[in-house]
């Protein structure tokens, strides 16, 4: 995918001529044990029976399976309307053990003082901080992310970016530049102060074979050269009929790197149970994910990404909308 087999750029600057050498052949005998595994492993989460809210209710035990496969981490647009409904939906998912992260995208125009941000992070919730695709455009995006450190100490975790080549409405770059301002971003972090954060890839494009195109693009590029310790692989993921697409790569020039998916989900809440218990077992096999993230909390009450929604109606507070997901991770 992506680079002619002809000549493949390996760990260390070593290069293989002509498709052949025992490292590359190694790699792919990796990808392809791993793949073979994996999907016989995933064949029995495939056509299962969907579940309802009114199953759940009926059949305890279908709930005790969708929990025992949740993934405590959901990402959450930061909008003032929200403030309150945030506050105690967080605070409930918390108390009842069912969330421990959140994926906030960081803007320009974001201010670490933000009510709604100090709303949500004074649970305690360990924040990922998404970098604005608008601030990787910047001239120096060195003095940038120095701003960002120093503005948010409590963050550990930043996503250089996020589906930077397909940002519907949103600012676009190559997967050239990208790995490039990406590069850059590294190499500050580790001269400057190593231990002060952890880097994560752009998300990769969640849906047909895009995202593993350009994930491998983005190894050769440079990324499988660069230090486990200090990266970990992202990746966008709402269409496991090409998930395994990535798996010679994960398994391969990238086996070293850790993998989050930082969005998943169906846009349907009659499904998110069934997507929950069904398909997030099949995320941690087919990429080894260590961590899922629910797309969002809330994505509007209107529009393409509503559906996908915990709460709704956050304005109406405390009356606000809460999905049959929600209702059940919100449960004792």
């Amino acid at each position: 995918m992506g680079v002619a087999a002809s000549e493949r750029k390996l760990d260390k600057g070593e290069r293989v001529i002509g498709g052949g050498g025992w490292r590359q052949c190694v790699e792919r005998a990796v990808g392809l044990a791993m793949a073979l595994g994996l999907v016989v492993a995933c064949e029995r989460f495939e056509n299962r029976s969907p579940i309802s809210p009114t199953d759940v209710r009926a059949d305890p035990g279908l709930g005790i399976e969708v929990l025992a496969q949740w993934s405590p981490y959901v990402g959450i647009h930061v909008a003032g309307q929200a403030l309150e409904t945030y506050r105690e939906a967080v605070s409930i998912l918390r108390a009842a053990g069912r969330l421990k992260g959140v994926r906030i995208e960081i803007t320009r125009g974001l201010s670490p003082g933000d009510p709604t941000l100090r709303a949500i992070t004074a649970t305690g919730v360990e924040v990922l901080g998404l970098i604005s695709n608008e601030i990787l455009r910047l001239p120096n995006i060195e003095d940038e992310i120095d701003h960002i450190f120093r503005a948010y100490p409590q963050i550990r975790h930043f996503q250089v970016g996020n589906e930077v080549t397909t940002n519907q409405g949103g600012t676009t770059i190559t997967i050239q530049q990208y790995m490039t301002i990406f590069q850059r971003v590294y190499d500050h972090m580790l001269s400057s102060d190593p231990g002060r954060a952890i880097l994560l890839t752009q998300s990769t494009l969640g849906s047909g074979l895009h995202g593993p195109t350009e994930l491998e693009a983005m190894g050769h590029l440079g990324l499988s050269g660069l230090d486990p310790r200090h990266v970990i692989v992202a990746v966008n993921m709402y269409d496991l009929d090409h998930a395994s697409q990535y798996l010679g790569l994960l398994g391969g020039a990238l086996r070293g790197f850790r993998v989050w998916v930082t969005e998943s989900g169906i846009r349907d809440p009659e499904r998110h149970l069934s997507w929950v218990r069904d398909s997030y077992p099949r995320l941690r096999n087919l990429l080894r994910a260590e961590r899922v993230y629910w797309y969002v909390m809330w994505g509007g009450d209107s529009g393409p990404d509503t559906d996908f929604s915990l709460v709704k109606n956050p304005s109406a507070y405390p009356n606000y909308w809460r999905s049959p997901l929600f209702e059940l991770l919100a449960s004792r």
